[in-house]
């Protein structure tokens, strides 16, 4: 399992949006014991970091990590880890060296070569998990998550890799029956109104998928 460590000078994060029930916060690092300090804090607040997403800052200067919390105690999350791989080998061994620990992949995100996976553990155990390229509009979205569920296995998260979507699913009984639905905002602000919209009506943001200035939110709802 090889790990890839960014070392920069200057080390900042910020929180773009908020709310009392989720927040994304912008780390300006790649350092993955800062990110995993800054984690902790949020985690200590009582918030559960479910998606991540790698990308260049705004500027295009430092690579920065977002990371999608809620506070939901619901969805029997016990613990988190944060890690990265350097190639689709080391990606693939990780993964099943995690599960041997009882993690499981919850969402990737993939930036110049390198892959940043958010592992979750619950209190059910997963049995299987599986990551399928998808067509990257709506109807191949719906198509592939629609597939899988028929198949017990829930819809974890999805990243670009290479110009590529690619879906993460896993097969486990999370604590209870699920919806899913995947919005498409444009820029931050539709994104926070169109979150706080769908929390009213009852679904969790679940998955963070940015492409340039969209925002693709997955969302579960029981």
């Amino acid at each position: 399992m090889k790990k890839l460590f960014l070392t920069l000078i200057i080390v900042l994060s910020s929180t773009l949006l908020f709310s009392q029930n989720w927040i994304l916060e912008w780390y300006k690092s790649g350092n993955t014991t800062f990110l995993s300090n800054e984690i902790t804090k949020k985690v200590n607040q009582g918030y559960l970091p479910v998606g991540i997403e790698v990308a260049p800052d705004p500027n295009g200067q430092v690579v920065s990590l977002y990371v999608l919390y809620i506070n939901d105690q619901t969805l029997g999350i016990t613990a988190w880890y944060l890690n990265t791989y350097s190639s689709d080998i080391a990606l693939e061994n990780g993964i099943n060296a995690m599960g041997k620990e009882d993690f499981v992949p919850k969402e990737i995100g993939c930036y110049d070569g390198t892959y940043y996976v958010l592992f979750l553990k619950f209190k059910n155990t997963a049995t299987a998990w599986t990551i399928q390229n998808a067509v990257y509009s709506n109807q191949g979205l719906s198509s592939t998550i629609n597939k899988y569920n028929a198949l017990g296995y829930v819809p974890f998260g999805y990243t670009l890799v290479r110009g590529k979507l690619s879906l993460l699913f896993v097969e486990i009984q999370l604590n209870s029956t699920m919806a899913w639905n995947v919005q498409v905002y444009n820029g931050l602000t539709e994104m926070k109104n169109g979150i706080t919209n769908k929390y009213n009506q009852g679904w969790s943001p679940w998955a963070l998928l940015i492409d340039g200035n969209e925002y693709v939110i997955m969302y579960l709802t029981d």
